[in-house]
């Protein structure tokens, strides 16, 4: 039988129900990216502000690596933002639905739940508000939270606030989560199907990538695989080719989802207690799922094919390719696992 249980892990798994940390900074200086070899959020000392830094963890064991400068040694002069609004530290947005999901938009756990006129969330990113709100899943949270366009400040500049909320990311990559994440994320789902979804329990559903242009690992010949797998009742979706709304609706309906692992899978984060099969592409399957599944509570699975994927490289849009060696075989057992 090729179909295995992963046998390790890259990363640490880490579920906290402690609340992160968070605080209202005084005279810091936010320094975007782009603007020379430092940047993040800074106190008058130079010092970054702890909640406004990003960590990760890596496949080596070193759990907390920064991904911003600790400190800016000569802070600029910068001008300082009106009073007149109630600043809320986003920080450097990376557009990437998968980066995005575990990344700036985790801050808003502490979104306060009053009227949002003079609430301003203020972050960097290459692309403007109006450009980041045509991306379906962007508009779709962020109108679930209440948000419009008039709530974000884009920096591009140095500048300094009087005052600002910085509450740390309950989600640390490859390394932990907190509880709060997913209270956050079970929020948005709710206000985006209210209705909730019908259940589907005896269903199974593969997420494909085939169509997918380009992103970071893909099968080569997955159109094979994704044929058997259909041959024998499992459901094809294709995520790139459905508005957000309707992939969230998806998971609202419970059915079993499998699927190489990628920021697809982490879509179950916005209902809790799913049923997920992660395939991995060797037998070590990287820690960002496990830590969904874990705050989840999902009902999760790793396998992988010990027959072993064939290594292609780099290339057509993607840094890695692989190829399975048997797909009907793969299928055939993964579909048995999946509907018995």
């Amino acid at each position: 039988m090729g179909l295995k249980e992963c046998t390790g892990f890259v990363g640490r798994r880490l579920l906290i129900n402690d609340l992160p940390s968070r605080r209202m900074a005084r005279n810091a200086i936010f320094i975007p990216p782009a603007n020379g070899p430092y940047w993040g959020l800074f106190e008058p000392s130079g010092r970054s502000v702890a909640e406004a830094m990003i960590f990760a963890g890596n496949g080596s064991g070193k759990l907390h690596n920064p991904l911003g400068s600790t400190d800016c040694p000569e802070l600029p002069s910068c001008p300082t933002l009106s009073d007149d609004y109630d600043y809320i530290y986003m920080g450097h947005i990376d557009p990437h639905y998968g980066h995005f999901l575990v990344g700036a938009v985790g801050r808003l756990w502490a979104l306060p739940a009053y009227e949002r006129d003079r609430l301003r969330i203020v972050f960097s990113c290459h692309l403007s508000v109006q450009e980041l709100m045509a991306r379906d899943y962007f508009r779709v949270i962020m109108t679930a939270l209440g948000l419009t366009e008039k709530n974000f400040l884009r920096i591009s500049t140095p500048v300094r606030f009087r005052r600002i909320d910085v509450a740390s990311v309950p989600f640390e990559e490859l390394s932990l989560v907190h509880t709060i994440y997913a209270d956050l994320m079970h929020a948005i789902g709710r206000q985006i199907i209210p209705e909730g979804g019908q259940p589907l329990p005896a269903r199974a559903i593969y997420m494909s990538k085939e169509r997918l242009r380009n992103g970071n690992v893909r099968v080569d010949n997955e159109s094979a695989f994704t044929a058997a797998l259909r041959e024998r009742g499992v459901g094809i979706v294709y995520p790139e080719e459905m508005g957000f709304r309707d992939q969230i609706k998806l998971w609202a309906s419970n059915p079993t989802v499998i699927g190489f692992s990628g920021a697809s899978l982490h879509t179950s984060i916005f209902f809790p207690e799913r049923r997920v099969i992660t395939l991995a592409h060797g037998p070590d399957i990287w820690a960002n799922q496990c830590l969904i599944d874990m705050a989840n509570n999902n009902d999760a699975q790793y396998l992988y094919d010990a027959n072993g994927l064939e290594h292609i490289g780099a290339g057509n849009g993607f840094n890695m390719n692989y190829r399975i060696r048997n797909p009907e075989q793969l299928a055939s057992e993964l579909a048995e696992y999946a509907l018995s």
